[in-house]
């Protein structure tokens, strides 16, 4: 019932009660979801994320899933749902969708270790209005994924090309070809958490960068229920960059459950 409740005022209070205006201009991208958790399960998140830039605030809502209808092959569907409050106005909405993918060139079945082929698309779901959670056209990206396991320790790193349908250079608003570079590391504290550092790195074809640095914490509520808190902030052009600083909750919700992990003196096979 509480998680109910919390889940239910997260959704009103995202789409009715927007903490202020939001002084972003370069798109968004739900970078705490950019990693999809290494595992062979489906997966549902809910998340709800508060961002800032120069005292400017925004709410967002972002919901989604992973399934997988081949051993090598993982499909992710996000949507987003934003809330932002102009001078005279509050506007919110359906953002754009975000659609990604990747399969598996090599590594093991459990999808933990291996490279990885990967294709992102934005999809246009939203209008201009609600930047800087959509844009009004399709931008696609390509490029490879890596992830390496050892033991409780988890390394995952990309590098992508991105394309741009709609092109835009200036101090206002800048959208332009551009490659990420990518990286996370998740670190177990035994029989508590884990903490996920992460780091992106974005070049554009103008000359515009951006960089954007997280640290998450991880907690399983159950076999199914993870909960992580994130708070990340971003440097760069300002006319690139999407916010100055963001802090997210959300919940992933795997099915089916996580195995059970035999204990080291068990006499289980």
């Amino acid at each position: 019932m509480r998680l109910a409740s919390f889940l239910i005022s997260t959704i009103i209070g995202s789409a009715v009660f927007p903490a202020g205006p939001l002084g972003a201009t370069g798109l968004y991208d739900d970078l705490p979801s950019f990693f999809s958790m290494p595992d062979t399960a489906r997966v549902l998140f809910i998340r709800h994320t508060e961002c800032d830039l120069g005292g400017w605030r925004a709410s967002l809502l972002t919901g989604g899933f992973t399934v997988r209808p081949a051993r090598r092959f993982e499909l992710r569907f996000d949507l987003q749902f934003p809330a932002v409050r102009r001078p005279h106005e509050i506007a919110y909405g359906v953002g754009d969708m975000l659609l990604r993918t990747a399969t598996r060139i090599s590594g093991d079945t459990l999808n933990a270790s291996g490279l990885f082929l990967r294709f992102d698309l934005r999809i246009p779901s939203g209008s201009k209005g609600l930047r800087p959670f959509s844009n009004g056209s399709f931008e696609g990206e390509a490029g490879l994924e890596v992830r390496v396991a050892r033991g409780a320790f988890a390394v995952q790193g990309a590098l992508l090309h991105t394309l741009a349908g709609e092109t835009s250079h200036g101090t206002d608003f800048v959208n332009e070809r551009h490659f990420t570079l990518a990286a996370s590391v998740g670190i177990p504290v035994p029989r508590v958490l884990t903490m996920r550092v992460s780091a992106f790195f974005m070049g554009f074809n103008g000359g515009d960068a951006r960089s954007v640095f997280l640290l998450s914490i991880e907690r399983e509520l159950s076999r199914q229920l993870v909960l992580a808190l994130t708070g990340a902030f971003e440097t760069g052009n300002e006319g690139a960059r999407a916010f100055d600083s963001c802090a997210s909750i959300a919940f992933m919700y795997r099915f089916p459950p996580r195995p059970v992990t035999p204990p080291p003196d068990s006499d289980q096979p």
